[in-house]
């Protein structure tokens, strides 16, 4: 769990960090909170920063969005005060949607469906707070449930 948080801290710290030294990319505009001013780069990921109240640095709020290099859209996302919020997409290079995910306070939270090339859904998985909660579904391609488990705060209860 610990992991996770410094990888998602590296990464934020990644997105924040680099990207203040581009002048941004002109081509696509984000429509950027008030008080707010899009950073960042279609290679790296564009978003809206704020200056922190405190120490200099930036954080992300507002929307963001990253780009595959054949220029099609590859994550669409939202932060809220420097944490993911609400539901963010991810595509592949064919600009397909493979992924879906609620977060809150930049942890799972809600509905992640990752789906097949087709389309259709392979794994749905609930999250409360990070933690699993609810009925975890695999399925395969033809739309059958292949494994089936449930969590309670983390921690499987039953599978099938």
């Amino acid at each position: 769990m610990q992991s996770k948080k410094l990888m998602r801290m590296f990464t934020l710290g990644l997105a924040l960090a680099s990207p203040v030294a581009f002048a941004g990319d002109t081509t696509t505009q984000l429509v950027c909170p008030e008080g707010t001013k899009q950073s960042g780069s279609k290679e790296d990921g564009l978003f809206c920063r704020k200056p922190e109240l405190a120490g200099g640095s930036f954080v992300a709020h507002g929307p963001y969005r990253s780009f595959h290099a054949n220029g099609k859209k590859a994550a669409v996302g939202q932060y809220l005060n420097g944490l993911k919020t609400g539901t963010w997409f991810f595509f592949d290079e064919a600009g397909n949607e493979y992924d879906k995910i609620e977060f809150r306070e930049s942890n799972y939270h809600g509905t992640r469906t990752l789906s097949f090339a087709s389309g259709k859904p392979h794994l749905i998985e609930h999250y409360q707070n990070g933690l699993k909660d609810g009925v975890f579904q695999e399925l395969s391609e033809d739309g059958k449930v292949v494994r089936e488990s449930r969590f309670e705060k983390g921690k499987e209860v039953a599978a099938r």
